[in-house]
């Protein structure tokens, strides 16, 4: 008759037992922090959006804008990765580029390696460009220059119109609102207001305003998305700033509709968490 061992582990002491409680949540955070800080933030995200626009001419359906916003190249986000965001965007093949802002952080010496890796973006409708809150920490003088000498249109304050035939679409943009630099006369002064304009803002705020009531779309950055959201939690920095009203997304006030990109850099930490970065296309269709 064959006979059963049993084994009998240990009893952990009670010290063991509340060294193993810690070590589990110390293990589960520390692989949250490797991830936030080596993946999410260079993990893209190529977003795909259709964009219903009432009136919109129909030469212009499918029209396909790329966005990029918020690269921030500094010596936490190196030339390289701006290079390889550039070369992503590239790859969409949008009929338009717009970029909305933050192309460094907060030293100049960034500016104008930047706009040269954004040199390479290349659309038959052009690249076009607004200035954000971090370009005006920086030089927004420079940075206009830097980028018009790149071959990319800056809309400080300013618009153009997109003609198809006899179809025609309207772009404006103006300058960052937070730093007093909107001209909202020069940004709409002469535009047809039966036409459909799409309207760059780093900001997204300016939903909220009367000035932009008779927009079709506003396209914008800054947000981040938030750059750090957990789950049941939220995103931390919308307890401390109202900028995260409209984080990411496509919103609506009246018959003027905004999206908000999370843009492909980082402020602040080094981080990104439950927010990957983002390239974002928009693709108009008739509503």
């Amino acid at each position: 008759m064959s006979r059963i061992g049993l084994i009998i582990a240990p009893v952990p002491t009670r010290r063991q037992f509340l060294r193993g409680l810690i070590a589990t949540p110390l293990v589960g955070v520390s692989a949250v922090a490797a991830y936030a800080r080596l993946v999410e933030p260079y993990n893209y995200w190529i977003s795909e959006n259709d964009i219903f626009i009432r009136d919109l001419p129909a030469a212009f359906e499918g029209f396909r804008l790329t966005q990029l916003t918020d690269i921030h190249h500094s010596r936490i986000l190196g030339i390289s990765e701006v290079r390889r965001v550039v070369g992503l965007a590239q790859q969409t093949k949008p009929d338009m580029f717009v970029l909305t802002g933050d192309y460094s952080t907060s030293y100049r010496r960034y500016i104008e390696p930047c706009a040269e890796a954004l040199s390479a973006l290349s659309a038959p409708e052009g690249v076009w460009a607004v200035l954000g809150n971090h370009d005006h920490y920086t030089d927004p003088e420079l940075t206009t220059r830097a980028l018009e000498r790149q071959h990319i249109a800056v809309l400080n304050n300013a618009h153009t119109t997109l003609r198809r035939g006899s179809d025609s679409l309207q772009l404006s943009g103006i300058d960052d609102w937070t730093w007093n630099a909107t001209d909202w006369s020069s940004a709409f002064s002469g535009l047809n207001t039966k036409t459909p304009t799409i309207l760059l803002s780093h900001q997204p705020t300016v939903l909220d305003l009367e000035q932009t009531n008779n927009t079709a779309l506003i396209i914008s950055g800054h947000t981040h998305g938030g750059q750090l959201k957990f789950p049941f939690f939220g995103a931390p920095a919308s307890r401390f700033t109202k900028d995260l009203k409209y984080a990411r997304g496509l919103f609506q006030r009246g018959e003027t509709q905004l999206y908000v990109s999370s843009g492909t850099g980082v402020i602040g930490l080094p981080l990104r968490f439950g927010v990957r970065p983002e390239i974002a296309v928009l693709r108009l269709r008739r509503a």
